[in-house]
């Protein structure tokens, strides 16, 4: 369920005693400027363009003085907490962008120097028919590559093999390392994996 809206808080108060009441003649006035904001799941979000501010006697509960109530209202500023869905929305793209970066970093250093048991996602595109498969480096000879096949290709993306999936140790690929590195740079190799888990189905070979 997705809760929003739009909600009032106070964001300043200003205890005035220099401001004379013109219903009880006292000296104690209180301007409280109020923000309103949307909220998601009542975080606040960002803040609307307006502000209010309401004026009280702490004596006699009398309401005045609208030229002090404009000079608080142009001082008071929007508390930063205001944008907090906004900071946080800018911080998620900020680490994903960050995150995607590391990644592709570390990719392209797998990539570079490979080593026996990686495992790659290959993407293939073929006449606009797009299909996915891993292979998993089994030897490493100077600069030659052998690699196993997994037994299925895949329409989508994905990050493991699934349940039936392993790979094929009659079907193997030799390539160059710096065929590897084309690859990457082609756009094929859309994953590389290293030291995963022994439970992993990367493991499995048949």
């Amino acid at each position: 369920m997705l809760i929003y809206g739009r909600r009032k808080i106070r964001i300043k108060k200003y205890d005035d005693y220099h401001v004379k009441c013109e219903n009880c003649n006292g000296y104690e006035q209180r301007f409280s400027v109020y923000q309103e904001y949307f909220h998601l799941f009542f975080i606040p979000v960002f803040p609307s363009s307006s502000k209010i501010i309401k004026s009280v006697c702490l004596n006699c509960n009398d309401l005045f003085n609208q030229e002090k109530k404009s000079h608080y209202l142009a001082i008071t500023r929007t508390p930063i907490y205001l944008y907090t869905g906004v900071i946080l929305f800018v911080v998620f793209i900020l680490a994903a962008v960050i995150e995607n970066r590391n990644t592709q970093k570390e990719k392209s250093e797998f990539v570079s120097n490979p080593k026996v048991n990686d495992v790659y996602l290959i993407r293939q595109d073929d006449n606009n028919l797009i299909t996915y498969y891993f292979l998993k480096i089994k030897n490493i000879n100077s600069d030659t590559v052998e690699l196993f096949h997994s037994a299925f290709q895949y329409n989508r993306f994905l990050s493991t093999m699934q349940d039936s999936d392993y790979f094929v140790k009659d079907e193997t690929y030799r390539v160059l390392k710096s065929d590897l590195k084309n690859y990457l740079d082609s756009g094929m190799i859309n994953m590389v994996e290293r030291d995963y888990d022994k439970t992993s189905r990367f493991i499995i070979e048949k």
